[in-house]
Parts: structure tokens; sequence; C-alpha cells
């Protein structure tokens, strides 16, 4: 009779297990690549790269072409992947008609997004490592 407590616990800690990578909040490691580049010209300025370990919650900011600073924030980070906050309207894929705030990333993986122009601008690449 001992051992009927045991086998009906199991089925319970193995359904448990998908569950363990929820709620991951981090701290994440990211990179973050700017780009600022120009139309007018074939020589384009030097990307530059820096790393944040961010939580949820947690900001950091990258400097677009124009001396402007855009304030990024990690609004949720789970198994799948880490949801990203811009506080002004980017544009991604280059669809410049319809930019937005915000933008995701698959866990160790990349995103991409720019500023909505056409001549010159910044592009920001945020990944995790």
């Amino acid at each position: 009779m001992a051992c009927v407590p045991r086998l009906l616990l199991a089925p319970l800690l193995l359904a448990a297990l998908p569950l363990a990578g929820c709620g991951d909040d981090g701290p994440v490691h990211l990179e973050v690549t700017v780009q600022d580049w120009t139309g007018w010209s074939r020589e384009q300025p030097a990307p530059v790269v820096t790393t944040h370990d961010v939580s949820e919650g947690g900001t950091f900011t990258v400097e677009v072409i124009g001396d402007e600073e855009v304030v990024v924030t990690v609004v949720q980070v789970d198994g799948e992947e880490v949801a990203l906050e811009i506080s002004e309207p980017m544009t991604a894929d280059g669809r410049i008609r319809e930019p937005r705030t915000e933008f995701s990333l698959d866990r160790d993986g990349s995103v991409t997004f720019g500023t909505p122009t056409l001549d010159g601008g910044t592009t920001v690449t945020v990944a995790e490592r």
C-alpha cells in the first residue's frame, strides 16, 4: 500500500516539468548593435555594440541619429521570448509606414528595428547571447 502514493505522485511531477521554464524573468544578457546609416555616402559609420543584463521592467538607452535617445524596456521574459517596448515608434522589415513601439525576440534569437526614415537613420539589432 505504501507504493500507491508514490505512483500517484510520479504523474504529477511529470506534468509539472514543462512548467519549470515558465516565468523566467531574467536577467537576460542582451547584445545591442546600433548602426547609423546614410543614403548620401558610400562610407558608413562603424556600428556600436554594447551589452546589457536586464530583468523584466529593466531599461537601457540607445542613441539614434540626430542625438536622440530611445529607451528600450524589457516588458516580459519567459521561456520562449523576450518582449520589448520602445519609447519612440520604430520600423521593422522595411515597413516605414507602419512604425510601432512593441517588438519581441525568441530566446537566443534577435530582432532588428530602425528609425522610420528614408535617406538616413539608425538600425538597432537586439540579440540574446
